[in-house]
């Protein structure tokens, strides 16, 4: 049986792109053929419509790798649902998204079953973006509250009573590296100059001061009510060499916030505040950069106005860096029992989203509770506890089951 992924390029450095690598391994290893389909592929190479994308991991040693042991089959999007020797197309995403709206259309004329894995971030979905759901033959979400936002309107919700639930999940990796095997390797891999220019983040880090975030540069990361509650916290605690790590991603995302101004306003010192450098900013980091940004952090923290799954924080905690995070409807759900959710309120949003407001006080006296260090064990095992729910496996298993429901594979 070969399944059509129609997701992110496999080979970009995004939540999307590495859930849709994750995802088609994970296909393989249960023992059926993929084809992907993607935006940044050319739509016609030479000599034919697809490339074969072999997975090169270079640090296999270190254990950060997933290689499907076989060339992944990769087409432009353009081509998605017209293929005669797939079986069934998979649309991964958020359907109204621009991009996506594209493939649910074009998808919906397809001879061959059509389902979609979607996600949100309001916690209604507006009837009409709703009814994209009409487009496809069956659904699943990565969380309860994404299918509630969903079918909230009777329409979707005769359409696809038996929806799927299908959680994101992570490779092994995650779970059996700590924090201090990643940055020992990392640092020994670095030149001298990097590894000076990381002398303020490990100062603060061996104090238990180092908080950070690495995210998109986008309007549903509140990066305002992060940088308002780190100076809070900063100014509570002058003793401390409280610093704030912000991996601003500027690569994938859409220009919104000014991190400079904000800064300023605030009164924080540029000694306070550690960022990516612009090249990175501009180009994105890999699996390994990212997971070394992870292990300088004493705390993963996310101000969001709304999330359709929040996997930085599942990979965080899954190293066992404690989180702190917005309490959404899917962040409340994923993390349910997690005692460092920020309280926050619902606002509606002018494209009638319903988001939810962090309120930055609470955000930094739940930032303050890691300041002690029994507290930041107990918080590191619950972390790491919650996230170790959400396995790769788990998620291929959910796929699966939406991939096969017309065969009885």
């Amino acid at each position: 049986m070969k399944i059509g992924l129609v997701w992110e390029c496999p080979w970009t450095p995004s939540s999307y792109g590495k859930l849709a690598l994750w995802t088609a391994y994970g296909l393989l290893k249960e023992g059926f053929s993929v084809r992907l389909y993607c935006p940044s592929m050319p739509e016609m190479s030479l000599y034919s419509r697809c490339v074969d994308y072999t997975v090169k991991c270079l640090h296999r040693s270190l254990g950060v790798c997933v290689d499907p042991g076989q060339p992944l089959e990769v087409c432009h999007s353009a081509v998605a649902c017209n293929d005669r020797d797939v079986d069934v197309y998979i649309i991964g995403g958020t359907p109204f998204g621009r991009v996506e709206s594209k493939w649910v259309e074009q998808c919906s004329h397809s001879q061959k079953p059509v389902a979609g894995y979607f996600v949100t971030e309001t916690s209604i979905v507006q009837p009409m973006l709703a009814m994209w759901l009409a487009h496809v033959d069956a659904v699943a979400f990565p969380a309860r509250a994404v299918a509630e936002a969903f079918l909230a309107h009777e329409p979707a919700r005769e359409l696809h009573k038996d929806w799927i639930l299908a959680p994101h999940g992570l490779p092994d990796y995650y779970r059996t590296l700590t924090p201090d095997q990643i940055l020992d390797y990392g640092l020994k891999a670095m030149d001298s100059g990097d590894a000076e220019r990381l002398k303020p983040a490990l100062e603060s880090r061996s104090e238990g001061s180092l908080y950070g975030t690495i995210a998109k540069d986008h309007p549903r990361k509140d990066y305002a009510a992060l940088l308002s509650a780190f100076a809070l916290l900063k100014h509570k605690h002058p003793g401390r060499k409280l610093r704030l790590f912000l991996g601003l991603i500027k690569a994938v995302g859409a220009p919104m916030w000014n991190v400079d101004a904000i800064k300023a306003t605030l009164g924080l010192a540029d000694d306070d505040i550690l960022t990516l450098e612009p090249r990175l900013q501009e180009t994105g980091i890999t699996e390994l950069g990212l997971l070394f940004a992870y292990s300088l952090l004493n705390a993963y923290i996310l101000a969001t106005l709304g999330e359709g799954f929040g996997l930085p924080l599942v990979e965080a905690g899954s190293l066992g860096i404690p989180i702190v995070a917005t309490r959404t409807p899917v962040i409340e759900e994923l993390w349910e029992g997690y005692p460092l959710l920020a309280e926050s309120k619902p606002i509606v949003v002018s494209e009638g989203f319903i988001l939810y407001g962090t309120d930055y006080a609470d955000l930094a006296s739940k930032m303050e509770v890691l300041l002690d260090e029994n507290s930041w064990e107990k918080c590191s095992k619950q972390a790491k506890a919650t996230a170790s729910r959400y396995t790769l496996d788990r998620m291929v298993e959910g796929v699966v089951k939406l991939g096969t429901r017309w065969t009885g594979w």
